[in-house]
């Protein structure tokens, strides 16, 4: 009798041990969301960076072997498939700073003095074109700060920028781009849209960011409503093409079939 007290006993253990072990998920222990081993799993393709052309890389370093491992006698020759390693640096960074001297000569027949003029590709500024638009990807691309910004030019660029200079540098680049925007936004009114409507913050203030996708490009434009108004903005009265909308009544049966524009019943949905 004792002996199978003692065997209940044992397999009453073994049981609650492997019932805590099925208990177990990634919020009681330090097991992974999917159960899984972190890393790649049995069978799974590996996911290798892909060599680089030859005719692409900068600097080739041939690595040969001098003596051989084992008779210690010289090695010649070269094989005719190396091992490879392709290793990418970025070159040091440093400003590129040039100096304009505008010089002042007077006429020897009337006195008057004369300036010289900068370049046409020269502005009154003290950045350039590509120092321009990296702080436009960094405060519009990447919503950066204003103030990260300026870190970010003076450790990594060695350019020293102020608050105020980025402003100006943004307003630079988006009349710069001005044309381009515009362009783009009366391409997208001649094709196919899918259109969406989230919340944007500018300035701290509540906005939509009305956003246009075609195939061959996207078209963001930011306005204070969501309503009709700033859908017959963004659209056009015109538009004839077909629009894809999470508003827009569809067949239940075919969720993603696109349908033509039918501007009454848009106009009941976004009221």
């Amino acid at each position: 009798m004792e002996y199978y007290e003692q065997r209940i006993a044992t397999l009453e253990a073994e049981v609650r041990e492997v019932t805590a072990r099925l208990n177990q998920n990634s919020q009681n222990s330090s097991k992974p969301p999917s159960g899984r081993k972190p890393g790649g799993q049995l069978g799974h393709p590996p996911h290798q960076r892909a060599f680089v052309p030859i005719e692409k890389v900068d600097t080739v370093v041939v690595c040969k072997p001098e003596p051989c491992r084992r008779c210690g006698k010289p090695l010649t020759g070269s094989d005719p498939e190396p091992w490879r390693q392709q290793v990418v640096e970025l070159p040091p960074v440093r400003p590129h700073l040039t100096e304009y001297q505008r010089h002042r000569l007077r006429g020897t027949g009337c006195g008057i003095t004369t300036c010289g003029e900068l370049p046409g590709e020269v502005g009154a500024t003290c950045y350039g074109p590509r120092l321009a638009s990296i702080v436009a990807l960094c405060t519009g691309g990447y919503r950066m700060s204003k103030r990260m910004v300026v870190s970010f030019c003076r450790d990594v660029f060695g350019s020293e920028l102020s608050v105020g200079e980025i402003c100006q540098i943004e307003q630079r680049v988006t009349n710069a781009v001005a044309p381009a925007v515009e362009e783009a936004a009366v391409y997208v009114q001649s094709y196919d849209l899918s259109i969406e409507e989230p919340s944007w913050k500018e300035q701290r203030k509540r906005r939509t960011l009305w956003t246009r996708v075609t195939s061959q490009l996207s078209v963001f434009t930011s306005a204070t409503g969501r309503g009709v108004a700033g859908l017959q903005q963004v659209v056009g009265d015109w538009y004839c093409g077909t629009l894809t909308t999470d508003r827009a009544q569809v067949d239940d049966s075919q969720p993603l079939r696109r349908r033509p524009v039918c501007w009454s019943q848009l106009m009941r949905d976004f009221r």
